[in-house]
């Protein structure tokens, strides 16, 4: 879970946060999952395995605005070989605010497609909630 306050460089013209901001705090909150379940991406990184974005899904259910706080959860929904889905909930209050997804896809040095690692893909099975695709 990521909670942070609603800064003026996040919001647009009208005080509401602009979209594509979301995909910073989806960021901010899957790392911090990783982190808590074990899994260090530089680490991983030092030893050859990346993971890259392959898909984004954002839908804005409410508007956020300039100076509210909100808390972002990021949660496991499905682990493939080569890849792994999480979906993100922004909340406000209690409140759904906005849904996500980011997929991942482990790569090797090269950017070229690999099998997720069997630790780290284990760390993520650990995890894994069955959350229903956000449309």
């Amino acid at each position: 879970m990521h909670k942070t306050r609603i800064y003026y460089q996040d919001t647009d013209a009208g005080g509401v946060v602009y979209f594509a901001n979301y995909l910073r705090f989806f960021e901010k909150s899957w790392f911090d999952l990783l982190l808590s379940i074990g899994i260090s991406l530089s680490e991983w990184e030092k030893a050859g395995t990346f993971f890259i974005v392959k898909r984004n899904l954002l839908d804005l259910i409410k508007p956020v605005r300039y100076g509210e706080e909100i808390q972002v959860t990021t949660t496991i929904s499905s682990v493939g070989r080569a890849s792994f889905v999480m979906h993100h909930l922004v909340s406000r209050d209690g409140e759904a605010t906005t849904k996500g997804e980011t997929e991942m896809v482990c790569v090797d040095g090269r950017g070229r497609p690999r099998r997720i690692p069997d630790e780290f893909r284990s760390k993520l099975l650990a995890c894994q909630k069955n959350i229903a695709p956000t449309k």
